[in-house]
């Protein structure tokens, strides 16, 4: 062997086995599993938290009656939700590896090496006993890992990157973007100004409707405002332009404010809300701010437009508000009359023998509920009412309903409604417990009933077909009779003609037996060719095996092109709007064809 390449081999060897030694004496062997770094730390005890983001102002936030509130380097609202998740990372931080006290003493700039002389940020958190702070080192080489020590213990750790997410790097990343915090929703006044206009609106109680009580006292549109103080609670805060006490609040809009709100419970005002001008370079921006607060901020200006309203925009323009059952109307005008709801719930009409349709009463009060104010005018007195044809009044509406409870069953009103005369397309009311007048749609106003067999029951008769004996049709002097010998079996009658669909008759009589009026239309009038019901048009008539009849004329189209019909109920003759499904069976099944002589 050559000694010279004995020698080669023996250095090498010695050179592997110094690496494999120092390699051995310094590599940080792995932990067995995460490692609990702060495992006596509760989030829920923590009362304020210091962080020194690297190259900014140091962010303090304190825990105020169960919110969070900035108050370095500026005083305001904290975003709860952000401080909450930086709290909970670090009740649940682990490492994935450690650099133990002896490790750490071989590094002569341990904190040079793992940055800890210049960390990306410092977390300091106090509670009620104790005080704990963490610092924030570099990135380990790959970048997703950081190097984390605890203040007092000496080493440090490995730590997943996710963590540096939930660090504010500057006092904005914490601040709370809603001009409006939760507690400041218990409030039960409104007060609203922009330019001269000034609205106050109050209400008993938070589930209660708001009233306004400035500039007038009225119903206020409690649905509208609801929904404006939702969009309200959810506007955000765009941009924090500025923090100056300084700051030119004339140039901004905000001295005097073009708009302002305030929130209060009783005298306490909890929140005063100011808007100003938007920015040159945002027209969908306005500047913003809390009254007391020097901070600037921009919001969208759209959710706002409603605020800055006429304070006629925010009242009730229902007519009537119905809350309440009803158990008695009255009509009083050219036919008064008056409902009356029994034990059983059933309507009656007092005078009167026929049967009140319930539907027909239901959506008379769903009429009334519908009427939409067009027109506030005021102030009203008594000798202005004139003019208005109120006095006295063309017709009246009133509603009450039954105390119960109380000694012998009385009725109390709901509402009492006085109505004039027309202006238009208009008719003037009032309501006997408020001062102005009001205008609503005519349209609407002659919807309501005027008489009480308007409401009567819809049904106009009912009988089976196993109950008819013979049908007789007429229609332009000609007649065709139909005799029914059995179920789904019709048959022409001696001197009949044409051809038939036994089982299309069979279903048409079905439902002429259940026959039920769309609309009444008119009672007792002797003047029926108005509605296209004359002698020689078109009808039926039906003679039941106990020698009844029934009879019904139909003729021309309403102007809601439903088919006037006409027949006798209780000795009168009696028009109404025939349904337009039944007339199309009739005028397929049960015509007679032109060339049928």
């Amino acid at each position: 062997m050559n000694p010279k390449h004995t020698w080669i081999w023996i250095m090498v060897a010695a050179v592997l086995g110094g690496v494999i030694l120092i390699s051995e004496q310094f590599r940080r062997k792995p932990a067995p599993g995460p490692i609990a770094m702060l495992p006596d730390f509760k989030a829920g005890i923590v009362a304020s938290v210091q962080v020194r983001p690297a190259g900014a102002l140091e962010i303090r936030v304190e825990r105020t009656n169960a919110a969070w509130q900035i108050t370095k380097p500026i005083s305001y609202p904290a975003q709860d939700t952000s401080v909450e998740m930086l709290l909970a990372a670090l009740e649940n931080l682990k490492a994935s590896a450690q650099i133990s006290a002896t490790e750490w003493r071989r590094y002569p700039n341990a904190d040079m090496e793992f940055g800890f002389d210049a960390p990306q940020a410092s977390i300091a958190v106090h509670s009620r006993d104790a005080r704990r702070q963490v610092l924030l080192g570099a990135r380990t080489a790959p970048g997703d890992q950081v190097y984390l020590q605890v203040v007092g213990v000496e080493g440090a750790y490995v730590i997943d990157a996710e963590f540096l997410k939930v660090i504010p790097r500057k006092v904005d990343d914490w601040r709370d973007t809603k001009l409006m915090r939760s507690r400041q929703l218990d409030f039960d006044r409104l007060l609203i100004t922009h330019g001269a206009t000034v609205i106050e609106l109050q209400r008993a109680a938070t589930n209660q409707p708001w009233s306004m009580i400035r500039p007038v006292r009225a119903r206020a549109d409690d649905a509208r405002l609801v929904e404006l103080l939702e969009e309200l609670q959810n506007l955000r805060v765009t941009e924090f332009v500025s923090d100056d006490p300084k700051a030119d609040l004339e140039v901004l809009g905000l001295q005097p404010a073009e708009l302002d709100l305030s929130l209060a419970r009783g005298t306490n005002v909890l929140a005063a809300l100011q808007f100003g001008k938007s920015p040159t370079n945002h027209p969908g921006q306005v500047y913003a701010r809390r009254a007391g607060s020097a901070a600037v901020v921009t919001v969208p200006k759209d959710p706002l437009q409603p605020w800055r309203a006429p304070h006629n925009d925010f009242r009730d323009r229902r007519l009537v508000a119905i809350s309440q059952p009803v158990h008695q109307i009255e009509v009083r005008g050219a036919e008064a009359f008056t409902l009356q709801r029994d034990a059983t719930n059933a309507w009656r009409a007092a005078g009167h023998d026929f049967p009140v349709d319930a539907g027909l009463v239901d959506e008379f009060l769903s009429a009334l509920g519908a009427l939409e104010i067009v027109q506030f005018i005021e102030p009203v007195t008594e000798p202005d009412l004139p003019p208005y044809g109120l006095v006295p009044p063309s017709r009246q509406i009133n509603l009450y309903t039954a105390l119960t409870n109380a000694p012998g069953a009385t009725n109390v009103a709901i509402a009492e409604l006085a109505f004039g005369n027309t202006n238009a397309n208009r008719i003037h009311v009032r309501r006997a417990d408020e001062n102005p007048v009001y205008a609503i749609g005519l349209e609407s106003f002659q919807r309501l009933p005027v008489a009480a067999w308007q409401l009567r029951e819809r049904r106009i008769w009912r009988f089976s077909t196993n109950d008819v004996a013979r049908l007789t049709i007429r229609q332009q002097g000609k007649v065709r009779e139909l005799i029914r010998t059995d179920t789904n079996s019709w048959a022409l009658a001696p001197g009949s003609q044409g051809i038939i669909n036994q089982f299309a008759i069979e279903e048409t009589a079905h439902r002429l037996g259940e026959l039920a009026a769309t609309l009444w239309v008119d009672r007792g009038s002797p003047d029926l060719a108005r509605y296209g019901i004359v002698t020689n048009g078109y009808s039926l008539e039906f003679e039941l095996k106990n020698g009844e009849k029934r009879a019904l004329g139909v003729g021309h189209l309403s102007p809601a092109n439903y088919p006037y019909a006409a027949t006798q109920l209780d000795g009168q003759t009696w028009v109404f709007e025939l349904p337009l499904g039944l007339y199309f069976l009739m005028s397929s099944h049960l015509t007679i064809p032109s060339e049928v002589p």
